[in-house]
């Protein structure tokens, strides 16, 4: 099993296991559902590219390849509803929320298409990469802007926080941005830039810092 395989099965299995203890704590609070949905579609993410470097033909490596994109569509999505609900402000921004949700559903119907994948080709040492189509750049672009924008959120709140809640914040902030940086290193093969996806272990990242804060500083109660 090679190293790429390995921790993208580290990443599926630890958000798994987060998301299904938050599911047996309290799944009916809405912050966490959102984060619920969260674990799951890292967890897509995290199993797919599995089966995705473990794939032996260039058909099977699309269809995986496709499908963990089908999870990393809806990451940021869900985090962004997660930490709005966090900070109490999901109803305030339910606009942004509605169009940034009916984006990604767009995007989730080209995924399966050539428009988002176009085909799969070798890269360094990878024998099954894939290409980008052209609806590819416009969602790798909403993508970071989501991000950018959750951060902005937290940064903002932190800065004016204490005690308790400063804390959460800042697990949050150090974890996610430390998960984000370390999946993100996935896109610079799409554009042929020879970097491999070192940082794919640190998308892991995230479960040991939410789950501490959880644990010691009451996050999600």
């Amino acid at each position: 099993m090679s190293f790429y395989a390995l921790t993208a099965l580290i990443n599926g299995l630890t958000s798994l296991i987060l998301g299904g203890f938050v599911f047996w704590k309290n799944r009916k609070v809405a912050i966490n559902k959102t984060f619920i949905l969260f674990c799951s579609s890292v967890a897509v993410w995290g199993f797919a590219y599995f089966f995705w470097q473990i794939s032996e033909n260039a058909t099977s490596a699309l269809f995986w390849s496709r499908t963990l994109m089908a999870g990393a569509i809806f990451i940021p999505v869900f985090y962004l509803h997660f930490v709005l609900y966090f900070l109490g402000t999901a109803k305030v921004h339910r606009r942004p929320m509605i169009f940034v949700y009916i984006f990604s559903l767009l995007i989730l119907f080209l995924d399966f298409t050539d428009f988002f994948v176009a085909v799969i080709s070798s890269r360094l040492s990878f024998q099954f990469w894939p290409k980008p189509g052209p609806a590819f750049h416009i969602f790798l672009t909403v993508w970071f802007l989501i991000i950018a924008y959750t951060t902005y959120f937290l940064v903002r709140r932190y800065k004016k926080s204490a005690g308790v809640e400063r804390s959460q914040i800042k697990y949050i902030l150090v974890g996610m941005t430390l998960g984000f940086i370390g999946g993100s290193t996935n896109f610079f093969l799409w554009y042929n830039i020879p970097i491999k996806p070192y940082g794919n272990i640190f998308a892991s990242l995230y479960v040991g810092t939410i789950a501490y804060a959880m644990l010691r500083h009451r996050l999600m109660d």
